[in-house]
């Protein structure tokens, strides 16, 4: 107990004469040799020489005492309370100050050492709870608290928390920045990521992924809209006049359309031709295709191409002239308008030939069969003259 009222006394008497010097050892310096001597409180019998000896002796003693102490954290640990009574009160300032800096310096070493190690512990945990929670945020198992590790220390679980924590604020941000960077991206404009989105990889990647599908979804409405309008273009046989201001997609698009609309002109004036076939038997030149020798040659290439039109009437006319047959359309004719009428109208014929065959037959026949009446019936007149006269003859022989 005596040891410790001592320091306390030697500690109060010093306190006032040793702050500021107390405070650069403390908070401004790690160096022991740097403490500055004041050698005008040394007593006067001694030269400054063995001052400083004596001072740097003492200082280094309770700087060592101290340093031991702060490791441990237990103040006062070491000190020896009879050798410190052989000291002078400016002595034991000495060796107190030598102390109190080794004492703090190691004291905030440690601190500094357990600190480093909670850091290291807490980020660890923070990046572990990140990764996690964006695994379960992608597989829709987001907890509603995240989970602890009681293996792990205190400061790693609350380092998980948070980093779980910020994932699931990141993948929440990183949709919004989606659907934002597609609505820019809509826009037509240029990229134009906010501040909000371009501080972080997640939803900085999110933004420019949205904007670019905003931009595909933007270019393709285009490309159809600009397609259409060739194609317009092309069927019409207009001289191909492609927009200014256009992207090199969007005017190929076009392009496409005006060439697709083009052949499909020709291919539908080809197909007219090719019905009107069914329709004529001879080429004709339609009056809307006089001042286009290309659809005029479409034309003719379609109609000289149905090969089968005089073979659909034939069979036609042979189906109309068969008895007791219904009509019945060719499926791969049934929705060729042309087709359908020609074939109706020469089956009609063929029945109309069917009932005049018929007819004329049937006169024959009566014909026939009234003459065959006709002769059979004098045949039985003149047979029963003959026996009349027959009878006549003999009975008159008789007679005689």
């Amino acid at each position: 107990m005596w040891k410790k009222i001592f320091i306390l006394v030697v500690l109060g008497y010093t306190s006032l004469s040793t702050k500021y010097f107390l405070e650069s050892y403390v908070y401004a310096t790690t160096d022991e040799e740097s403490v500055a001597v004041n050698e005008d409180s040394l007593s006067s019998n001694l030269s400054s020489e063995d001052k400083k000896m004596i001072f740097d002796r003492l200082y280094e003693e309770g700087y060592q005492l101290g340093e031991e102490d702060g490791s441990s954290e237990k103040p006062y640990e070491n000190f020896n309370g009879s050798q410190s009574l052989d000291y002078t009160t400016e002595e034991s300032q000495w060796f107190v100050m030598g102390y109190t800096v080794g004492y703090e310096k190691a004291k905030r070493t440690k601190e500094d050492a357990t600190n480093a190690i909670k850091e290291q512990e807490a980020s660890a945990g923070e990046q572990a709870g990140y990764q996690q929670g964006l695994e379960d945020y992608k597989h829709a198992t987001v907890a509603y608290n995240p989970p602890q590790t009681p293996a792990k220390s205190t400061e790693w679980n609350k380092g998980f928390s948070l980093g779980y924590t910020k994932a699931i604020q990141v993948m929440d941000l990183s949709i919004k920045a989606k659907k934002d960077g597609h609505t820019q991206g809509l826009e037509g404009e240029a990229l134009n990521m906010p501040e909000l989105y371009s501080a972080n990889e997640l939803t900085r990647k999110a933004y420019e992924e949205g904007f670019q599908s905003g931009q595909k979804e933007q270019v393709e409405k285009l490309k159809k809209e600009y397609k259409q309008e060739g194609y317009k273009q092309g069927y019409a046989l207009q001289t191909l006049s492609v927009p200014s201001g256009l992207s090199s997609e969007v005017a190929a698009a076009f392009e496409q359309g005006y060439s697709k609309g083009e052949k499909q002109r020709h291919k539908d004036v080809r197909q007219e031709g090719f019905n009107a076939a069914f329709t004529y038997t001879t080429h004709h030149s339609p009056s809307a295709y006089q001042t286009n020798t290309r659809l005029l040659e479409s034309y003719k290439e379609g109609f000289q191409s149905n090969q089968v039109a005089s073979q659909l009437r034939k069979d036609a006319y042979e189906e109309g002239w068969k008895l007791g047959h219904t009509m019945t359309i060719p499926a791969k004719y049934k929705h060729t308008k042309p087709a359908v009428a020609v074939y109706k109208q020469y089956y009609d014929l063929g029945q109309k030939k069917q009932k005049q065959t018929v007819f004329e037959i049937f006169v024959v026949v009566l014909i026939l069969i009234s003459g065959i009446g006709a002769y059979t019936l004098f045949g039985r007149k003149r047979n029963r003259q003959e026996a009349f006269d027959l009878e006549e003859n003999t009975e008159g022989i008789g007679v005689k």
